[in-house]
């Protein structure tokens, strides 16, 4: 099973509720995917949840590793066809 982890922001200018989308997207992944710490070294994917378009969180400890940004809450859609 393929092990997706989430990063978030910092969360300094949010447009949106990050919390609540990335629980969203965990429901509608149930069975497909395991959702791991984005610190774990087997992870397949990262999801960085960012809350703007500015997008500053740091994803340099990723360097490898499959990202998907997420800046708003319409990406989420794009975020799930991607399983």
């Amino acid at each position: 099973m393929l092990k997706v982890g989430i990063k978030y922001c910092g969360g300094c200018n949010p447009y949106y509720d990050r919390v609540a989308l990335v629980k969203r997207i965990e429901r509608r992944l149930q069975g497909h995917v395991e959702f791991v710490s984005a610190a774990n070294d087997d992870v397949d994917l990262v999801i960085a949840v960012e809350g703007c378009n500015t997008a500053c969180a740091d994803l340099s400890s990723f360097d490898g590793k499959k990202i998907r940004i997420i800046t708003q809450r319409q990406d989420r859609d794009i975020a799930i066809s991607l399983f």
